[in-house]
């Protein structure tokens, strides 16, 4: 599935099927996916984290073999150091260093993954104080990770696929229901929504990419579940109130490879059930250089327009 979704993507952040217009994960699709509300503070990304042993001695209370250059390793050296019997964390202290080795191994294995099984150290600055880890915009960062993979892959500048491609997966089996597998169970559609298939199931035959895009091409309508969490209730906005209403929006998003933008006019269909929608507006002149822009147009773009 990765693959066809790889080839679908262009600079609009959406997909073009014959029988939907324009479709994409919006911020709301990922907050109910994964459980992780969009918005908050900023991470803060310190890109002079690997040069700093003091620090890492003080936060892992070990010294993990970085890349200088890149700043990266491998997140395998967390489970195999942490799991180590005498890693048992005794002292407040070691229970910190601990939940940050957990949360850096979470980070490398979902919202950040990449193809070379590396993470970057400068998450770590967003660590220091674990009381208000909550409070970061880890929604906003993992999708807008997504979009920067999709995006460079399309565009020939690179072909690795990154971040939490599982939710692409995820996304296709909620609004095209034939290509996801057959429970055992029937169960009740859930947020997070990958729990879904957390139970047995029968797994579908590998599609070829070929089938796959004669699929998309023909799809009728009627095939595509509009709007899928509307069964899930009015408090599920609620629940998740900064993703519901940036998906209302234009705005960037910011990630620790890159920013992207999401085009909220584009995609009425998904987020309010409109049967119709005025020609959306061109994408914004930055569409493609967002990475350039200046800090004040960063906060500007940030806070969205309507």
């Amino acid at each position: 599935m990765a693959a066809l979704v790889e080839r679908w993507w262009d600079t609009t952040n959406s997909f073009h099927f014959s029988a939907t217009g324009d479709m994409t994960m919006t911020p709301f699709d990922f907050a109910v996916l994964t459980g992780l509300d969009i918005g908050g503070w900023s991470i803060p990304y310190d890109e002079d984290m690997g040069e700093w042993e003091a620090a890492w001695m003080y936060l892992l209370g070990a010294r993990p073999p970085v890349d200088r250059v890149s700043g990266r390793f491998r997140y395998t050296w967390f489970s195999s150091h942490f799991r180590r019997a005498e890693m048992v964390p005794e002292t407040p202290e070691e229970t910190e260093q601990y939940a940050r080795g957990f949360l850096m191994f979470l980070f490398g294995t979902t919202l950040f993954a990449d193809r070379g099984n590396t993470v970057g150290l400068y998450l770590l600055s967003a660590l220091v104080d674990l009381s208000q880890v909550s409070r970061y915009d880890w929604g906003g960062a993992g999708l807008a990770t997504l979009y920067f993979y999709m995006s460079a892959t399309s565009r020939g500048r690179g072909d690795l696929l990154g971040g939490y491609w599982r939710a692409w997966e995820l996304w296709v089996y909620v609004y095209f229901p034939s290509l996801a597998p057959e429970l055992e169970v029937a169960r009740i559609l859930m947020t997070p929504y990958s729990l879904v298939f957390e139970g047995p199931h029968r797994p579908r035959p590998r599609e070829t990419l070929l089938n796959l895009r004669q699929y998309f091409d023909t799809v009728r309508h009627s095939e595509i579940t509009w709007q899928p969490w509307v069964s899930l209730g009015d408090g599920l906005r609620l629940q998740y109130t900064g993703a519901s209403d940036i998906s209302q929006y234009r705005v960037l998003l910011e990630g620790p490879v890159g920013r992207a933008w999401f085009l909220g006019e584009r995609f009425l269909r998904q987020v309010w059930g409109y049967l119709s929608q005025d020609p959306p507006a061109v994408p914004p002149a930055s569409m493609r250089t967002a990475d350039r822009l200046s800090y004040s147009e960063v906060v500007g773009t940030m806070l969205g327009s309507d």
